[in-house]
């Protein structure tokens, strides 16, 4: 048997011969076992940067969405149901005689024909069938008296499937909106824009978008709104004075009168920015406009009623309205008030009289505008017009991959339900008229309970998701059929990140069997070659007494150094290149992790490097065993040729 000294010695005067081979192979192997390390430090330190930034956030649970199935079938039955039917005729006839009393009593006109009734033949011929678009709200009425004593989802129910899935909670927002004959605006200069509503070319040259969307005034939990609060709410006080809500990034910026960075401006830059328009927003209120129906006709009617006067200018035949209007000023959110009153005392008492008729019916006749202040309490993410799901942009670069696993939907404008529960009933009473809810019942029980069912891991929720949901189809039906509940993942893709992870995974395994294989391939043709330019000196080893098993030694030992080496100038190599992507990457993707995530915690930071010791060793142990695997087919066609043929034929 070799002694250890004469195997080192043996071993270290053949790493000395061929050294270019012997250094072009190292470098090979190690350039291509360097790419193996640097692609597991940079993903891991990646994923682990993207899990630091989520873990405070909506991005970092698993939570779901939940709606009720609609159900075409049973809306259709509803609608043509006899009895239903016949409950809105009586009810219409009896409307219509007591809008003619009064009428009559009041010496005003009135025709059956001014009032739509409730119902209509159905298209098919067979019978009759009511109609949602009921102007006096007979339909809804009746609608209401059958679905509105339960909600369109038991909670209770609910519930128990969800836990079977392992659910770990079940909450849910409200959701308000200013009545749809209604309108709440603000805008930047605090100006009103008051055009002819009914000219759709003036409409469309006139009308500005609300910074504050009045048809989505949701008031949402801890559980959703916590992670995008301003430290302290930024000071907002229960006094009635104002009410507090969430604001996306964008209408923050319009009102703030700031503009984002440009993409290509340095993370510095972007960090600042975003750090300046929290410490900016943290002051920030703003005014909205509350108008009513009368009030908007009201303008409507003044409007018109100019446009009318300035046509006629020039008119001598033209007579002037008896009642005048005038505009209010742009920045009171006043009404209109009258330049001039040449009304007769009939005039007057037929206008008195028109207003009782309506106020009794249920039509608003008094106009009502007021300023209605919101306190910016939060910062939600940029908010679009168009949905992500109508933007299929697949993610083309680092950057893009980490908008989409940070990146928070669906949020936008929102009150906070834990603030707005410390004011008292008599300051929320100051916002009834915007905090409004008008149920239809089109496709039977409703409610304006947003529910959401929060899971510990994704692969829960996708299979509470697979086996409980359904997909609203064309026809308004819910496929599979039988099924409850319309089921998303909701404000993330939260998934995203096991996805990434395990495809992570995968292309670590793929890349290290290739690598593996090219590895062996180019080891096998150095030691191999090695081997064969030795023959005379493994036949004069053998002649002086060696035995196979001390060759294989040899040349085994040879290869672990040889191995040795490559994975240390892999080591290497793979952290240099984590490095110094590192150091040119990361500031941009910090910077764009916090655009992405929305979050208030601009201390985090995003890096690329993180050491996974498992997939280190894997890397390390299919180093040495590509060394290994290398020289078992030389070596064994080796040991077994002839010493005396080998030195002969040398």
């Amino acid at each position: 048997m070799i002694k250890n000294t004469d195997l080192l010695v043996i071993t270290h005067a053949k790493l000395r011969t061929h050294k270019i081979r012997t250094g072009v192979t190292v470098l090979l192997a190690s350039l291509l076992f360097g790419a193996l390390i640097s692609i597991s430090l940079i993903t891991t330190g990646g994923l682990r940067s993207v899990e630091q930034f989520r873990e405070d956030g909506l991005t970092g649970r698993y939570i779901v969405s939940v709606t009720p199935a609609p159900k075409q079938n049973e809306t259709q039955s509803t609608m043509r149901d006899p009895a239903l039917v016949d409950a809105a005729k009586d009810r219409y006839k009896k409307l219509v005689d007591e809008k003619t009393a009064e009428a009559n009593k009041l010496n005003l006109p009135y025709s059956q024909a001014l009032d739509a009734p409730p119902y209509a033949k159905s298209t098919d011929g067979k019978g009759d069938r009511l109609q949602f678009t009921d102007p006096n709200g007979i339909v809804n009425d009746i609608l209401k008296n059958k679905f509105g004593q339960e909600p369109a989802i038991n909670d209770t129910e609910l519930l128990a499937v969800a836990n079977s899935y392992h659910a770990t909670r079940l909450f849910h927002s409200t959701h308000y909106a200013v009545p749809t004959d209604s309108s709440l605006e603000a805008f930047a200069d605090g100006k009103e824009i008051f055009y002819d509503r009914s000219d759709q070319e003036e409409t469309n040259a006139s009308y500005r978008k609300s910074l504050i969307d009045g048809s989505s005034l949701p008031i949402v939990p801890d559980e959703i709104i916590a992670s995008f609060l301003l430290p302290g709410a930024a000071g907002w006080q229960p006094d009635g004075d104002s009410l507090p809500i969430v604001l996306p990034q964008n209408i923050v910026e319009q009102l703030l009168d700031l503009k984002s960075p440009a993409d290509n401006s340095s993370p510095e830059v972007k960090l600042n920015y975003l750090k300046n328009l929290r410490k900016q927003a943290a002051d920030l209120s703003v005014q909205a406009c509350y108008r009513n129906s009368a009030s908007l006709s009201l303008i409507q009617q003044t409007i018109q009623q100019d446009k009318e006067i300035k046509a006629n200018i020039d008119n001598k035949d033209y007579k002037k309205p008896s009642l005048i209007y005038e505009l209010p000023d742009a920045k009171s959110c006043k009404n209109p008030t009258i330049a001039s009153d040449q009304r007769t005392k009939d005039e007057i008492k037929h206008d008195d009289n028109q207003a009782i008729f309506d106020k009794k019916f249920g039509n608003t006749t008094d106009p009502l505008s007021h300023f209605v202040t919101f306190k910016i309490v939060g910062i939600s993410p940029i908010q679009t017009d168009e949905p992500r799901q109508n933007m299929p942009k697949q993610a083309a670069n680092l950057g893009e991959i980490i908008d989409e696993l940070l990146s928070t939907n669906s949020i936008g404008q929102a009150i906070p339900k834990n603030l707005y529960e410390k004011l008292s009933d008599e300051h929320k009473v100051q916002y009834e008229d915007i905090l409004t809810y008008q149920p239809t019942y089109i496709f039977g029980r409703e409610d304006n309970k947003q529910r959401f069912v929060e899971f510990a891991n994704s692969s829960d929720a996708q299979k509470f998701i697979d086996d409980q949901g359904c997909t609203t189809q064309i026809d308004n039906t819910c496929a599979p059929a039988g099924r409850s509940y319309q089921l998303a993942l909701a404000f993330t893709n939260s998934s995203a990140l096991s996805d990434s992870q395990q495809k992570a995974s995968n292309v670590l395994i793929y890349s290290t069997l290739i690598v593996v294989a090219f590895a062996v391939l180019i080891m096998w043709i150095t030691i191999g070659r090695t081997i064969t330019d030795s023959r005379r000196e493994t036949a004069v080893l053998r002649a002086i007494g060696f035995k196979r098993i001390d060759i294989t030694l040899i040349y085994t030992t040879y290869t672990i150094i040889l191995s040795l080496f490559v994975t240390l100038f892999s080591l290497g190599i793979g952290f240099a290149t984590a490095t110094v992507a590192d150091h040119t990457l990361s500031p941009d993707l910090t910077a764009r992790a916090q655009y992405a995530f929305g979050g208030l915690d601009t201390a985090k930071q995003f890096t690329l490097i993180g050491v996974d010791a498992h997939q280190l060793t894997l890397i390390v142990v299919a180093c040495m065993i590509t060394g290994l695997l290398s020289v078992i087919m030389p070596l064994a066609l080796n040991v077994r040729r002839n010493p005396i043929r080998d030195m002969r034929e040398d």
